[in-house]
């Protein structure tokens, strides 16, 4: 994941040209970056072929599948959820699952939480007999993000969780923040007010 670049320092023109420029001859991180500063050109010099190219994302493509995705979640007969801790790797938080349950629970809602290494469609569809309405993956947003129309029920990621559950606004520059310390639910190390009194679940499964 990648934060969104801070504007630039005092004393400097906001307007001023600022870019991106990743070298690697992959574009999965650049993307992720590409992503959370829609406005700011990227390019890419891959050291093996020597290529200096600009690079361009589909944003709003993106921001309208994972909207759709959102908004099937968010009605109100999605009643059921199915929460996936990733257990690849770090990739899975438990804290940031805490606060997913937490939301389910303030709004009302019925979850199952699964453990899996590995995310697919065929995995889920075998969990057919669970009736999960919608999913919620804690593991890689770009799962949701890069591949979410492959599987039959919404994947949200747990920023979009909090959307669809009205607990927080859409954000037309979708956040790929998951390691900021000063953001929102969905990210690793955010902390809540000292004043909240949201209850945290069980995780004695």
């Amino acid at each position: 994941t990648a934060p969104e670049l801070p504007p630039p320092p005092d004393g400097r023109d906001a307007a001023a040209p600022r870019a991106i420029v990743y070298v690697a001859d992959g574009r999965f991180h650049l993307e992720a970056a590409m992503i959370a500063n829609p406005d700011v050109p990227a390019f890419r010099y891959d050291p093996y072929s020597r290529a200096f190219t600009r690079e361009h994302y589909h944003h709003d493509e993106m921001r309208q599948a994972r909207r759709d995705a959102i908004q099937a979640a968010a009605d109100p007969a999605t009643a059921r959820f199915g929460v996936i801790l990733g257990t690849l790797g770090r990739q899975g938080s438990v804290r940031v699952l805490r606060r997913a349950l937490s939301a389910l629970e303030a709004a009302g809602k019925e979850y199952v939480v699964v453990l899996l290494s590995e995310i697919t469609p065929h995995k889920l569809e075998r969990l057919e007999a669970m009736a999960i309405d919608a999913w919620v993956q804690i593991a890689c947003p770009r799962l949701s993000i890069d591949w979410g129309a492959q599987f039959a029920k919404p994947l949200l990621t747990p920023y979009e969780l909090q959307v669809a559950l009205g607990a927080i606004p859409w954000r037309e520059v979708y956040p790929m923040d998951y390691y900021a310390k000063k953001s929102g639910p969905w990210t690793n190390y955010h902390v809540e007010p000292t004043t909240s009194t949201t209850t945290t679940p069980s995780l004695d499964w």
